[in-house]
């Protein structure tokens, strides 16, 4: 342990980072994306208990649902950017102001779009699965109501989220974690399986559970304060800023609208399939999110320590911490996976699958959990070095089409035409990550995506 310690120390100190504060800063990511898949996995475990026409309603209306909260996420993300370039530039006027007009952007986009989403949720629904038995139109119209009215607080609680991992405080990021997803079991626990409430009861525990999370993020981020930031920040818009934000979020907004948009098409034929296909391909995606928590904090981390060193003009360090974290997080996944794929029996008994459902989501996650050590790092990780040096716009084309050759046309044609059903959707995915891998190392050979700052 203490030679690999050593070399781990050799590979990733600088005089920007030290091994030390980038292990603390990742343990801690580690615990906050655990803590955001297990509880989602166990409310999704709990919609299942109602019946599989529960879980596949709020499967149906999940990517739609997606494509709106993506919109302000990407806001949020662009924003973070922006906050990590100031830490790294030791400026906190500019960090204040980033704090600011990201909160504030984040929950007026949020309530425009949950507006919208709220008015429209029946027609969208009826339009996009206009063969689906009335059940699943009615579960799935109520539910996606529901979310639509708990993005306005989340939005907001997303927002200051972001800025304390983009500062580092890593800690306080797992804090909010901690408690919106706790409230969100608890009250799933309550409205569910307590009082019998069903999809009510679901989007309910969102709602409650949101807006106590964004009541503690507001005040948490006063109680923490290190930057002068006040209530009028919230308000208060910088032209200079608010070009950085949007530049940056701009993109990621409209790659989220074209990657939701993809995934639309993916649910659209797989509605084709049976209620039981669809329960169990929102089953093994419950459970590869839980996979992915320890691949989804390498991004996190990548976001912070890249961002930093852009924001200090430190472009060598921009590529060699990418690079570096690639290589160490495929061992870091190569371990994850190890540990977790033998506790798949215990954790399907949560869902309530029947015979037939629990041998298609074997299928379905062993085939990703075979390419995630292999291709995830060089297919991901990368997209967020680029984007925090602003090449958001070669980042997000590459995910799109990988997303329309992986997905979309690889995907249709192996689930629909080809009779593999689900297991062809998911052998779509990892050969997604596959090529926009490939794609991206060849990017970041170049030192044209660094974008230097003057």
């Amino acid at each position: 342990m203490e030679g690999l310690n050593a070399r781990l120390d050799r590979l990733l100190t600088t005089e920007q980072f030290s091994y030390k504060e980038l292990r603390s800063m990742y343990l801690t990511l580690v615990l906050d994306q655990f803590f955001i898949c297990f509880i989602g996995m166990l409310s999704t475990a709990l919609v299942s208990s109602v019946g599989e026409a529960a879980i596949a309603a709020v499967s149906m209306v999940g990517t739609v649902n997606g494509l709106v909260s993506l919109v302000f996420t990407s806001l949020a993300t662009g924003g973070g950017i922006v906050v990590a370039r100031a830490k790294g530039s030791g400026d906190a006027l500019e960090i204040r102001r980033a704090i600011g007009e990201v909160t504030g952007l984040c929950g007026a986009v949020s309530l425009a779009l949950s507006t919208l989403l709220f008015a429209l949720a029946e027609p969208l629904v009826r339009a996009l699965y206009p063969h689906v038995e009335p059940l699943l139109i009615t579960y799935a119209v109520r539910y996606m109501r529901m979310m639509a009215i708990s993005f306005i607080p989340f939005s907001i609680f997303n927002a200051i989220f972001c800025i304390f991992r983009s500062l580092g405080d890593t800690r306080s990021s797992l804090l909010l974690t901690i408690v919106i997803n706790v409230a969100h079991l608890l009250l799933s626990l309550l409205f569910i399986n307590g009082l019998g409430m069903g999809v009510n009861g679901s989007g309910l525990s969102y709602i409650v559970a949101r807006v106590l999370g964004m009541l503690l993020a507001v005040f948490w981020i006063f109680h923490h304060n290190l930057y002068g930031v006040r209530f009028k920040h919230f308000f208060h818009f910088n032209i200079a800023v608010t070009k950085d934000i949007i530049s940056l979020g701009a993109p990621l907004a409209v790659e989220a609208l074209l990657m939701q948009g993809g995934m639309l098409l993916v649910q659209i034929y797989l509605a084709r399939l049976t209620t039981t296909d669809l329960a169990a391909h929102a089953v093994a995606n419950s459970m590869l999110n839980l996979h992915t928590t320890a691949a989804n904090a390498l991004t996190a981390l990548t976001g912070t320590v890249c961002g930093q060193c852009y924001g200090a003009k430190r472009y060598d360090l921009t590529r060699q911490y990418c690079r570096n974290i690639i290589r160490v997080g495929r061992i870091v996944l190569l371990c994850w996976v190890a540990v977790l794929y033998p506790f798949t029996p215990l954790l399907l008994k949560l869902y309530h699958a029947s015979e037939q459902g629990t041998a298609i989501v074997y299928v379905a996650l062993t085939t990703a959990v075979l390419g995630l050590p292999l291709f995830w790092c060089d297919g991901n990780i990368p997209i967020m070095a680029l984007r925090v040096a602003g090449d958001s716009v070669f980042a997000s084309a590459v995910s799109v089409a990988s997303l329309a050759l992986g997905r979309c046309l690889m995907g249709y044609v192996l689930t629909i035409p080809l009779g593999l059903g689900v297991p062809g959707i998911w052998i779509a995915l990892v050969s997604e990550w596959l090529l926009r891998g490939i794609v991206l190392n060849l990017r970041l050979k170049k030192d044209s995506w660094l974008h230097k700052m003057a």
